[in-house]
């Protein structure tokens, strides 16, 4: 059984659910929108990875010639500065629209109020539709989007419907972002005996020069791997305490109507945990696509069948404890 929408929300089991709704023309709009905008983020992303790592190598290369060691050094310190502000703001900019797109997407399939004070005005729709139209159709990123994102969550009540697709956006991101925050320290640990191997041992230079000649070149990259791993620390602590919050709730749910007061107070947490969530997007940190793909089916797997677990657990034909 289930209840009209009414001004608060859905009440009840919603007619339709979570995982079909995503599929809607509007509810694809926006996340091609979304997409779109993510796009342009990995663009500048990877323009500033790119030059940091050729400016790292030409140190390596000018460590072992012993020639051109001042120019590379000087372009190494003027890129640091530009990329570290002016590619930087820019980068925080797009990631603010594209988590302003994804909170519309998600405010409107979980029947969740906007709130203005916490995320400011939505993007407005000539915009949306721009974006939009920039996504390839049939593209990789486009497949995932009609695919769907988020997994069934049929005869559950509302808000535990949202909670459970809350929960599968929290621990998989703060999952993946905690491993490619490992894997950063890692390279760039690599990376730093590498320098001092090439220029103590191989090319014989003094630590002075060596510190001119691959250090100073590779400053944007220490720079951007400093604050990719700040930053992917940051919001996967934050998911994951969220992730908490969601969990527990989702611990001593049960079965069948939801009463009118928990109704309320559910809806409550469900908006505060949303609002957390759009607070990460606006980290500008991102994971880039190739280490997403590489754990994406592994990943799909462990939190499908954690959704489908709460999913089997709440649905409204189960017989409620004795």
């Amino acid at each position: 059984m289930s209840n009209p929408v009414d001004s608060n929300g859905i009440r009840g089991v919603p007619p339709r659910a979570i995982h079909e709704r995503q599929l809607d023309h509007d509810m694809l709009r926006l996340q091609r929108a979304a997409s779109a905008s993510h796009q342009r983020g990995q663009l500048v992303e990877a323009v500033r990875g790119v030059a940091a790592a050729l400016l790292a190598v030409a140190g390596i290369l000018v460590t072992i010639l012993g020639h051109g060691r001042p120019a590379v050094a000087i372009t190494g310190f003027f890129w640091f500065l530009v990329s570290a502000f002016l590619l930087k703001r820019l980068a925080g900019t797009t990631a603010r629209q594209g988590a302003l797109l994804q909170e519309m997407f998600d405010t409107g399939l979980f029947h969740l109020p906007w709130r203005s004070t916490v995320a400011g005005d939505p993007i407005p729709e000539p915009d949306v539709n721009r974006l939009a139209r920039q996504l390839t159709r049939g593209s990789a990123k486009d497949q995932r989007i009609t695919g769907g994102w988020y997994d069934p969550t049929s005869d559950v009540h509302h808000p535990y419907d949202v909670l459970i697709a809350q929960e599968q956006n929290l621990a998989w991101d703060a999952r993946l972002r905690r491993r490619y925050s490992y894997f950063i320290v890692a390279a760039a640990v690599l990376w730093t005996a590498i320098g001092l191997a090439v220029g103590l041992a191989i090319a014989n230079a003094t630590l002075p020069d060596t510190l001119l000649s691959f250090f100073v070149p590779s400053l944007a990259a220490y720079q951007i791997a400093i604050e990719i791993w700040a930053g992917q620390q940051k919001v996967a602590d934050e998911r994951e305490r969220l992730t908490k919050i969601v969990n527990s709730e989702l611990r001593d749910g049960r079965p069948g109507p939801v009463p009118e007061r928990e109704w309320h107070r559910l809806r409550d947490v469900a908006r505060d945990v949303q609002d957390g969530i759009l607070r990460t997007r606006l980290d500008p940190t991102r994971v880039p696509e190739w280490f997403y793909k590489r754990f994406r089916d592994g990943d799909e797997r462990d939190f499908a069948d954690t959704a489908e677990g709460h999913r089997l657990r709440l649905a409204a034909h189960t017989a409620p404890p004795a």
